[in-house]
């Protein structure tokens, strides 16, 4: 309707018509009842006989009845003829107005058996407006047209890749290099810094190179390159539970070397034992029976010309014999795949079964490197592999491996996880390696300074956001001029059934008496293995003085604050924590109690032992260590009211 509408308004539009005879054509023009028929123009005439006084006689009266619109019920739309007879309109001017506006839609000469599908006819039915027709589809039907078409689009592309993706293999083997992703090395691609080889005869012939000191004035990391990684599978089992010892296959053309048939055995460890400075040299190793050097402490040096070279030297029967004696097994024994890393990466090594062995061996090292690297702002590799503990810088809880985490040790360095098989091996074009056991003793004086052990540790006490400031200085003053006197709070440890037998015993007497209800407070920690990591470091920080069985428990002293007393109780030797350079460096007190003399007085502070872990304490002279850490703790906090 609209649509007729606006095309009968665009025809009289252009008609000379009076003003009142404009006005009055925005009346309804038709005429619908039930019974409706097509009629001619006389008999359209006969039946509008007007009823009511007309405004204009040259208008035609529409009857009162209410006009009915069309619904969607309606099947089919019907148009209500124009009277025209009554209008005062010219036959010239209608046919040239015709003329004139003839494109607006196309004419058909037709009867009255076709004015059924008529809009609006005229001139009995001879010339008709055709209705317009609709379009062939809908705008609906065109939108879901065009889902569809985009939905096989896509489930193709799937498919498509789908089925690129089922050729990981053939792309993992194509003997090229391809790209991988954190965190697993059977994802797809997404680095540009790892080449794959499927076979030894693919790779490319290496040179090696190195080792060459990172920093000429401060020793323990080096840097290697085309090296390639292995692992020892001897030392990780039972006696040793060691998992810090690697091998590191070295490159070479050496005529000298290339005629040795044991180039490619390792060392054993007795022969490393006595590697514990940074050295890389022939001459120094010319008792060893392989006539090879060895290398260096925690990395077996073996040499080959190639990588086929390599599995050529490791299928001899007396070299294999060999390894098995020394307990050096490799792997991989045989190679069948090689990854080669071109970003430069950090060999990361550490007994990850002893917390003060990974401290002393590993970050004692690596420390004085740290802090430069940390001040510049910049660490010389983007990636860490390490075989010791799997995940140690994602999601491994390892008590080094959070220590390492939480200080931010290796800057934002990603870290490589070993493939698990024995046929893989690991190259590098550079390699860093901080070497195991260089400064566990602290002996080379000058490399860890007190103010990089300040900077450690506070980095951890903020990681760890630990209750206590490293430098309790600040609280006793305060102590001081309020007046307040805090009770002594000693943290106690038997290291198990074996270890320090009846100490819950002693300290529940003591801790009865009254001389010690008010000024001491005894924390007594069941299991240590048990304790998250943050909890072992907040016991350690909330303690004043630490008497513990020995152990490598005692690792967590850098979470005590300064000035903090150890006393380490055992019949064995003592651990790593009671070198003196290391008490230095936290400004703390130790003490050992051993095994009693056979002449001992009964007060002597000293220990029976049963067995080489396993001992006992009378309880004078338990008392007698508590009160030797009272006097010492009051002497640290005494102060002097002004008069």
């Amino acid at each position: 309707c609209v649509g007729l509408d606006f095309q009968f308004a665009s025809f009289f539009s252009n008609m000379s018509l009076s003003s009142s005879q404009v006005t009055t054509m925005k009346k309804p023009l038709f005429r619908r009842s039930s019974s409706w028929r097509r009629s001619t123009v006389d008999d359209a005439q006969d039946d509008a006989a007007p009823t009511e006084p007309l405004r204009d006689s040259s208008i035609p009266l529409v009857d009162q009845e209410t006009i009915i619109l069309p619904t969607p019920s309606h099947k089919r739309k019907q148009s209500d003829a124009l009277n025209l007879s009554q209008l005062d309109i010219s036959q010239a001017d209608v046919r040239a107005n015709y003329a004139r506006y003839s494109s607006l839609s196309p004419i058909e000469q037709g009867t009255l058996a076709d004015a059924e599908e008529d809009d609006a006819c005229y001139d009995g039915g001879s010339q008709c407006w055709k209705n317009p027709r609709p379009p062939l589809f809908s705008s609906c039907q065109l939108v879901t047209l065009f889902m569809i078409v985009a939905v096989l689009t896509t489930l193709h592309s799937v498919r498509s890749r789908s089925s690129k993706n089922d050729n990981t293999e053939d792309l993992y083997y194509d003997g090229g290099f391809d790209e991988i992703g954190e965190p697993m090395e059977a994802q797809l691609p997404e680095e540009e810094w790892i080449e794959f080889y499927n076979s030894p005869e693919r790779m490319p012939q290496l040179t090696s190179a190195g080792p060459w000191r990172v920093d000429t004035k401060v020793g323990g990391l080096h840097k290697f390159e085309n090296v390639c990684v292995t692992n020892n599978i001897d030392a990780p089992k039972p006696p040793e539970m060691d998992t810090s010892s690697r091998g590191l296959l070295y490159f070479t053309k050496e005529k000298a070397m290339t005629k040795n048939s044991k180039r490619c055995v390792p060392c054993s460890k007795s022969q490393m034992n006595s590697r514990i400075e940074d050295r890389w040299d022939a001459t120094s190793d010319s008792a060893s029976d392989l006539a090879h050097n060895c290398g260096m402490t925690g990395l077996h040096a073996m040499f080959a010309k190639s990588v086929g070279d390599y599995n050529d030297c490791m299928a001899d029967t007396d070299n294999h014999k060999t390894m098995i004696r020394a307990r050096q097994n490799q792997s991989p024994l045989h190679v069948e795949h090689i990854h080669y890393f071109e970003e430069p990466t950090l060999l990361l090594q550490f007994d990850a079964h002893d917390r003060e062995k990974s401290l002393f061996d590993m970050l004692m090292t690596y420390l004085p490197h740290w802090h430069k690297f940390r001040s510049d702002g910049d660490f010389p590799f983007q990636s860490v592999i390490s075989h010791s503990v799997e995940g140690c810088l994602t999601h491994s809880r390892n008590w080094f491996c959070e220590l390492t985490h939480q200080m931010g040790a290796f800057g934002y360095a990603k870290e490589v996880q070993w493939e698990r098989k024995d046929s893989t091996l690991y190259c590098f074009k550079t390699l860093y390696y901080n070497q195991l056991e260089y400064q566990r003793d602290l002996k080379h004086k000058g490399l860890l300074t007190k103010d990089i052990m300040d900077d450690f540790r506070d980095e951890l006490f903020r990681s760890f956001a630990l209750p206590g400031p490293r430098d309790m200085g600040e609280v006793r003053k305060k102590d001081a001029k309020l007046g307040m006197k805090r009770p002594l709070n000693i943290a106690l440890y038997a290291n198990g059934e074996d270890g320090w037998k009846d100490l819950d015993k002693l300290v529940s007497s003591t801790q009865s008496m009254k001389k010690y209800q008010a000024s001491v407070e005894f924390n007594l920690i069941d299991n240590f293995e048990d304790l998250t990591v943050a909890k072992q470091a907040t016991a350690f920080n909330l303690a004043d003085a630490v008497v513990m069985a020995t152990g490598d428990h005692m690792a967590n002293a850098i979470f005590s604050p300064d000035d903090s007393y150890f006393a380490e109780v055992g019949c064995s030797s003592q651990s790593l924590t009671s070198n003196g350079h290391f008490m230095a460096l936290l400004l703390g007190t130790h003490r050992s109690v051993t095994k009693c003399a056979d002449d001992h007085s009964p007060d002597e502070i000293c220990v029976s032992c049963s067995s080489q872990s396993s001992f006992s304490m009378t309880g004078a002279a338990f008392r007698a260590l508590i009160d030797d850490i009272m006097l010492l703790h009051e002497g640290k906090i005494k102060f002097q009211r002004p008069s």
